[in-house]
């Protein structure tokens, strides 16, 4: 593909425990797995993308970070300096996966750094993104569960797309998800107008349960009433991914989902929402470059 860039994926809701960490991390595992070269940037503080990948608490991570990478001048464009902050995953459990592993400290020293220093604020990120978008073939961006955070803010003025994950075992994560379209309606106007709602994603989910498959039939009536999608285009991701006690014991051994148990139904779930994303997006692969 000539001119191509990486199209850049933000998973978030304003709700924690909604599965956005767990779509990350099987999203990259399922985009690598199919031969793409995948980056994940990790903006939560509480770094559980980053020990899943990196099967390492993140205060290890102690020199080259988020926090380097946010508020380093010297990685404002500049790829090599970018370069120091990005890990691979080299011991086989991810393949073509790399990394930006988060800190602890990063709310606070990113806030305050960004703050004070920035002119524009909320696209900080984007500076160091944009450079990386023709190296990768998808770049994933993990938020902390927080709408109004710095951070989330900046994940969302670089991502081309975003994605909402709602965990449909209770109604909280459904309306985290209308506080975070609103201020997405409201404040990516003027930081990123261009920005594509990809869809809601529900996880943990069950058809066989009349709550959940309530809560699913109305979220599509919200996006009308919210706006986000005019023509009155399904916006609910076609493929839900299940619950799964499988889903924790791959966190616990720090692998994708489909090297723990490759016949689990949540393992093709993410295959299915992968194949599903590449294709709506046109993803190349290393092999088509």
């Amino acid at each position: 593909m000539t001119n191509y860039q990486a199209p850049v994926i933000t998973v978030t809701n304003n709700k924690g425990g909604c599965g956005k960490t767990t779509t990350i991390v099987n999203l990259a595992a399922e985009f690598g797995r199919i031969g793409c070269k995948v980056l994940v940037i990790d903006l939560d503080p509480q770094g559980n993308a980053s020990t899943h990948l990196g099967k390492i608490n993140t205060n290890n991570y102690t020199e080259n970070n988020i926090v380097s990478l946010l508020c380093s001048k010297e990685t404002k464009n500049n790829v090599s300096k970018i370069n120091e902050c990005i890990y691979a995953i080299t011991d086989g459990r991810f393949d073509n996966v790399f990394f930006v592993p988060a800190s602890r400290d990063l709310d606070i020293v990113a806030s305050k750094t960004i703050s004070i220093h920035s002119n524009r604020p909320m696209e900080e990120l984007k500076s160091r993104i944009e450079p990386m978008r023709d190296i990768y073939d998808v770049i994933l961006i993990d938020c902390p569960p927080s709408m109004t955070s710095i951070l989330t803010g900046n994940a969302l003025g670089c991502a081309t797309h975003f994605i909402t994950p709602i965990d449909t075992t209770s109604d909280y994560s459904r309306s985290g998800w209308i506080d975070l379209m609103n201020y997405i309606i409201d404040k990516t106007s003027d930081i990123n107008p261009g920005l594509v709602y990809l869809g809601s994603l529900l996880t943990r989910h069950s058809e066989l349960t009349n709550i959940q498959k309530a809560i699913a039939f109305s979220i599509n009536d919200f996006e009308n009433k919210l706006g986000v999608n005019p023509n009155n285009e399904e916006k609910l991701i076609p493929f839900y991914i299940h619950s799964s006690t499988k889903v924790g014991e791959a966190s616990v051994s720090s692998l994708p989902i489909k090297k723990h148990d490759r016949k689990n139904k949540i393992a093709k779930d993410y295959e299915n929402l992968a194949n599903f994303i590449k294709n709506k997006l046109l993803i190349r692969t290393t092999a088509e470059k």
